[in-house]
């Protein structure tokens, strides 16, 4: 278990609302949640997710609904309230702690602990409230499969995948980690990312890639853990939020895949910031590593070694232009007698 999802619907009989939500985490670090109040009386006009899907389609279908219920000045006025009260109550209580403890009560299927922690969060606004959950454990790889269950592509971007260049390669898809993880936009070409395998892979290479990953097939081919792939080209498709990425999976395979634009990707950052400060270095080096000296000496030596003259007056040089310039003098005078002018 990576991740813990707790999806919930919550109601009160002191006042006449309803909230839903979710809580997504991993067992270090703050939780992401997303909530959203609604008076009863403006029921009729929405639809409810319903809890019992998965966290991705459930999440999907929530922040639809926040969109399309917030176009409501009742709805928003209450939400601003509420969400407000929402993260002072979690900032009060710890967001760690609370992250921590609903990270064990999924772990350990312990329902009351859930529902007490939500109550603890929501009984100051609702009074006691009847509370209803789904919790889920989650892996990375989970995610990448429900990711892929509810992918939903244009005829455009399905034809990036079948371009000619990568009509053979398998589809893979970057895994998920939507706390740590990083968009596209802040990877560079020559990035390593943690993918899987989505698609079916030619006997040939797909031996190959059992060779080169012995524990992350299964028997019939299913790529069960994710590799670390590199990243050797991004482009956005013009007029979309998604990029087409080209990656190499090692032994000469490419995998293609198209992504979101916001899709956080499970990387090693510390690798990442590492291989960034590397290249910064190399196309920027710094000032100190260009010595004056250095250059001189070198432009010296190339003259010497091209056997240049140097620049110095010899004697005979001297003796030579001043006999020039007497004997331009004396011929200035005989010509001005020989004009009269003297």
């Amino acid at each position: 278990m990576d991740f813990y999802a707790v999806k919930f619907f919550a109601t009160s009989s002191l006042t006449a609302e309803v909230i839903v939500g979710y809580m997504f985490g991993k067992q270090k670090g703050t939780p992401e949640y997303k909530v959203l109040s609604i008076p009863k009386s403006k029921l009729p006009k929405f639809e409810l997710p319903d809890i019992n899907l998965s966290y991705i389609e459930y999440k999907s279908k929530l922040e639809e609904l926040y969109y399309t219920a917030i176009k409501d000045s009742t709805v928003l006025d209450l939400n601003k309230q509420f969400l407000a009260f929402v993260q002072s109550t979690i900032k009060r209580y710890g967001a760690e702690i609370i992250n921590a403890k609903m990270f064990l009560g999924v772990r350990d299927s312990d329902v009351a602990i859930i529902k007490a922690i939500l109550s603890e969060i929501f009984e100051e606004w609702e009074g006691e409230v009847n509370l209803r959950i789904v919790a889920e454990k989650l892996t990375y790889q989970d995610l990448v499969w429900l990711m892929t269950q509810n992918r939903s592509f244009s005829e455009k971007e399905k034809s990036y995948l079948n371009r000619v260049d990568v009509l053979s390669s398998p589809e893979v898809l970057p895994l998920s980690d939507p706390l740590n993880g990083m968009t596209i936009n802040n990877l560079d070409v020559g990035d390593p990312v943690y993918s899987l395998i989505i698609d079916p892979v030619e006997p040939a290479n797909l031996n190959r890639l059992k060779e080169l990953y012995p524990d992350k097939f299964d028997e019939s081919g299913k790529n069960l853990l994710p590799i670390e792939s590199k990243l050797i080209a991004k482009e956005l498709i013009p007029g979309t939020d998604y990029y087409f990425i080209k990656m190499d999976l090692g032994s000469g395979i490419i995998g293609k895949a198209v992504i979101s634009k916001n899709l956080k990707m499970m990387v090693d950052s510390n690798k990442i910031e590492e291989m960034h400060r590397k290249r910064e270095e190399y196309f920027n080096p710094p000032e100190d590593k260009i010595i004056g000296d250095i250059l001189k000496d070198s432009i010296a030596g190339l003259k010497r070694e091209a056997n240049l003259p140097e620049n110095k007056v010899k004697s005979s040089d001297i003796l030579i232009i001043f006999g020039l310039s007497i004997g331009l003098i004396i011929g200035a005078i005989l010509l001005g007698i020989w004009l009269g002018v003297f």
